[in-house]
């Protein structure tokens, strides 16, 4: 059994997207994978926990991490805090355990498109807008027209696809039955609490940091270990940015 070696801990905070924000106030997938494939090639980093709080985010970002993660070579364990919903839960089943608090909420296994309809508010205020296109459907989903029924089965399609993908890889990560029942309970976009996760088999253990360390050092065969936490060479890294942009 190896006696030293390092965990690192790698943030998964708030909306999951595909790009970095300004403010670091998201979780861009480039960012992840960057900080995935640098853990991965450092010899002395024996496992990863994936510090998870956040409400899910777009699916191929979500997709993208969670594709990453699947690939690694070391150890994985998916630390949730208050929550892993949506595509948050996505990337928590990729890993090889999951440990949440008995009141963390996990699951929202679903995909949701969200159009607002602005066209009544501009037509109170004297604004008409024209609209001229090539394609039947290139105008879709602008704010201020209604969809056709056509549209909306074409949306609906696609959201469909989606939730497929989602569904298929929550249940090929997690080894569950595509026919039980409970799998299709799942399906429903339903949020459960840790307790209630751990019964139908959406995480492996009730517990948080301390627990999640532990089951990494188990899975990596390490006896004392020293934690590398991403987070702070985030907050390094986003501090630079802005001096550097203040100096231009």
């Amino acid at each position: 059994m190896k006696e030293k070696g390092a965990i690192a801990i790698i943030p998964i905070k708030g909306m999951i997207t595909s790009e970095e924000s300004a403010f670091g106030l998201m979780s861009a997938s480039t960012e992840v994978i960057r900080d995935i494939e640098e853990a991965e090639k450092k010899r002395k980093i024996k496992a990863v926990i994936f510090e998870i709080n956040s409400p899910g985010g777009t699916p191929f970002a979500s997709k993208e991490i969670a594709t990453c993660i699947e690939n690694m070579d070391k150890p994985a364990i998916a630390w949730v805090r208050e929550h892993a919903a949506s595509g948050a839960y996505w990337v928590a089943s990729a890993c090889d355990e999951i440990v949440a608090d008995e009141l963390s909420t996990v699951g929202s296994i679903g995909v949701m498109s969200i159009r607002p309809d602005i066209g009544e508010l501009m037509k109170k205020f004297g604004i008409d807008i024209e609209t001229l296109k090539t394609g039947v459907y290139k105008g879709l989903g602008l704010p201020y027209e209604k969809p056709t029924e056509e549209e909306r089965e074409l949306i609906k399609k696609e959201l469909d696809e989606i939730q497929d993908s989602f569904l298929n890889a929550i249940v090929k990560n997690r080894g569950l039955d595509l026919n039980d029942a409970k799998v299709k309970d799942l399906s429903t976009g339903k949020v459960y609490l840790g307790r209630e996760a751990k019964e139908v088999g959406l995480i492996d253990h009730l517990g948080g940091r301390d627990l999640a360390i532990r089951i990494a050092k188990e899975r990596s065969g390490i006896k004392k270990e020293k934690i590398i936490d991403y987070s702070e060479r985030r907050r390094k890294g986003l501090l630079r940015r802005l001096m550097e942009d203040m100096m231009r």
